[in-house]
């Protein structure tokens, strides 16, 4: 089994840097410390602090396991809702054509931290290959433009990264002989009416989403990422809520009968409003 070099702080308790209010867009706002990577078990993340070093604003980028979605992720130290909001946005590397993204804004739960969440794809992602800025934009809300460098290293630390997690979690493992016996499970029968989220009902939304699941040894789920959106992100993120907190699974098994990591696709998930 590859052996994963970890931190043991995951993510969401890293994004937790106090911050200022969202300025309003203008010169992009200063890095106060260099790119730091986290090599987690669940996932890859690059993380950096911005504005004044003694109330910065945390940005982060995070791409799925498949690495085929990436997610740019914008918290401040204070409370934000309960319930996650879905809102339309924008991303706009340098002075490219800003690419559309619903996106959810969220605050952690245990933790006053608001938090943004954008997702796009990875070929858009190769825009900030060569941005010296991104802006995040979110609906009637200010906009934050962060200033970029040395982007090629850093997203290539993320591919090394995500590589390395494809291969911890025997993605390929059936293929190349890691995984004897796939995990099995059934997310169908875990969802009821009252996991609609509100804000998507209000809205008469509706969809059909797909996810990647990190399944460990003892056949829980240690990660949940999209890999079909809905195309409500408010729907995307119920799902994974629902799936991480009941869904339970009889584990791979290796050649030698050995329960072991997997990862498992879940049939499409669909949201449907009665009447």
């Amino acid at each position: 089994m590859p052996t994963r070099l970890v931190h043991t702080t995951v993510a969401a308790t890293l994004i937790v840097s106090a911050i200022v209010p969202l300025p309003a867009e203008a010169e992009p706002l200063p890095p106060t410390k260099p790119w730091a990577v986290d090599y987690g078990d669940t996932q890859c993340v690059a993380l950096r602090e911005y504005g004044d070093p003694k109330d910065p604003l945390t940005f982060a980028i995070r791409p799925a396991p498949n690495g085929e979605t990436y997610e740019l992720i914008l918290a401040r130290k204070r409370g934000g809702p309960a319930f996650a909001e879905e809102l339309q946005g924008a991303v706009a590397f340098g002075q490219g054509v800003p690419i559309k993204a619903w996106l959810l804004h969220y605050g952690l739960k245990g933790d006053k931290v608001e938090v943004y969440t954008f997702r796009i794809s990875a070929s858009d992602m190769t825009q900030g290959r060569s941005a010296n800025a991104v802006t995040l934009r979110s609906g009637s809300r200010p906009n934050v433009t962060f200033g970029l460098t040395n982007m090629p290293a850093l997203l290539q630390k993320l591919e090394d990264c995500t590589a390395d997690l494809k291969r911890y979690w025997n993605m390929d493992g059936v293929k190349i002989g890691t995984i004897a016996v796939n995990s099995k499970g059934d997310v169908r029968k875990i969802f009821s009416d009252e996991d609609y989220p509100s804000e998507a009902m209000t809205r008469r939304q509706e969809g059909t989403g797909q996810f990647l699941l990190l399944i460990n040894e003892q056949g829980r789920v240690a990660g949940c990422h999209v890999v079909k959106a809905s195309g409500v992100p408010a729907l995307d993120g119920m799902g994974c809520q629902v799936i991480r907190e009941r869904a339970k699974f009889t584990p791979a098994r290796d050649k030698d009968g050995k329960p072991t990591r997997s990862t498992y696709i879940t049939p499409p998930v669909t949201w449907r409003i009665a009447g």
